[in-house]
């Protein structure tokens, strides 16, 4: 991993894709703050074709100003998104998900990686850190963390007013938060909507700047979702997305379902049409505990795949390489949802 400590303007290069293109690795960028007795940390292009976060954080950086407080900065999937086109891949191929390596066993390259990146964590002792992404499919922005916490709804009121927390268990950078060092995942839309970079860009500002980034500011209000399920499809599946059933495929998007992102859905939504019943064993819905909850959240009639109740959907994704290396979406139910207002 390169480090850059203070970086001048000429290391910066002039635009992000420069940078990346001269780096080639993954890259630490320390910056002392006017307050050398706090730190905060930052991970952006933890997936390679989530670049909203890299672009502010350079954006900032060739300003040259200083921060409130320290930063330490990791920018692990730089390879990944070197791969023409640039910011297509969110992996290297034949490797790990970054966002997967988190906890140990750390026995393989990205694995190593995020070992590293934790010592480093260690070593500088942030008060809190953002973990920067972008959805990979038209999304509004929210957050996601594994606890409700006063300090994790305060970091991600800084970029949005929508809050997922998750107990289920993968290995991401969040779920090594503790009440000592949050660590909240911030999604800032999807990677191709004009907003994201923009969202990206002023919720760094506050995070850089702003005195006290724990405490949630009197009146402001979030919607909270909790207990999320991920409908993940089987090794080997066959997927289109069409605006009809494709032929020869176990299942077929339709091409919009991203327009869901974030809504709430009825009972009877389509969700994809289906090569027959029996590719019901092509899916999976496990809750925290590895149960099948499947029945819970969708439904299958005829050659349709619909939810079974009233649900709110995120981070459902229109590329079939994430859909079937990561999953489709995830849900939450409806009476899992809260308001926070101050």
């Amino acid at each position: 991993m390169k480090i850059l400590i203070n970086p001048s303007q000429e290391q910066l290069k002039e635009t992000p894709e420069m940078l990346l293109k001269t780096v080639r690795e993954p890259l630490m960028i320390y910056v002392d703050g006017l307050r050398q007795d706090i730190t905060r940390g930052l991970v952006t292009l933890l997936h390679g074709n989530e670049p909203s976060g890299f672009r502010a954080l350079h954006r900032w950086l060739k300003l040259g100003q200083k921060p409130l407080c320290n930063l330490v900065c990791f920018i692990p999937s730089i390879p990944a998104a070197l791969i023409e086109p640039l910011f297509k891949y969110r992996v290297y191929p034949d490797q790990r998900d970054m966002n997967r390596c988190f906890l140990p066993p750390y026995y393989d390259e990205p694995g190593q990686l995020a070992e590293e990146i934790l010592t480093q964590f260690q070593t500088y002792k942030p008060e809190c850190i953002l973990d920067i992404h972008n959805t990979s499919g038209h999304s509004p922005d929210f957050g996601v963390v594994t606890f409700e916490n006063p300090s994790h709804e305060a970091l991600v009121s800084l970029f949005c007013d929508r809050l997922i927390v998750t107990d289920l268990r993968l290995g991401a950078l969040m779920e090594t938060s503790t009440r000592r060092c949050p660590v909240v995942t911030i999604e800032c839309g999807g990677a191709q909507d004009d907003g994201s970079d923009e969202i990206a860009w002023n919720g760094l500002q506050k995070y850089l700047f702003q005195e006290d980034v724990m405490s949630l500011e009197a009146g402001h209000r979030m919607d909270l979702y909790r207990h999320p399920v991920r409908l993940e499809l089987i090794e080997n599946t066959k997927i289109a997305y069409s605006d009809s059933y494709v032929l020869g495929t176990d299942l077929t998007v339709p091409s919009a379902l991203d327009r869901y992102n974030f809504d709430t859905v009825e009972a009877g939504v389509l969700i994809a049409w289906l090569r027959g019943s029996d590719v019901e064993q092509s899916l999976r819905v496990n809750d925290a505990q590895g149960r099948n909850v499947f029945d819970d959240f969708f439904t299958i009639k005829g050659n349709q795949l619909l939810t079974a109740q009233r649900l709110k959907l995120f981070m459902i994704t229109t590329r079939p390489d994430i859909a079937l290396g990561d999953c489709l979406l995830y849900a939450a139910q409806e009476r899992e949802h809260a308001i926070l207002d101050t």
